[in-house]
């Protein structure tokens, strides 16, 4: 049997169907075994988790930036 379009891409679980037509003994087994979705799943998952070394590896090697030089007042007697 073929899955796409009766579970979710992201939990696995089993998409709710449009046409009671659809509720084959096939799709009840995936519904006992994966359970329905829920639904906001793309809202759920955690974002992307990128190594700082991935990052440093897609940035153009620049030199750190420095912070300004500061003035202190000399006091004079």
């Amino acid at each position: 049997m073929e899955n796409d379009g009766i579970l979710c891409q992201v939990c696995q679980g089993v998409l709710l169907a449009s046409d009671r037509k659809a509720y084959t003994p096939a799709r009840g087994r995936l519904i006992v075994t994966n359970g329905y979705c829920g639904g906001g799943c793309a809202e759920r998952l955690p974002r992307r988790r990128v190594s700082a070394e991935a990052v440093r590896q897609q940035q153009p090697s620049m030199p750190a930036p420095q912070a300004p030089a500061v003035r202190t007042p000399t006091l004079q007697h």
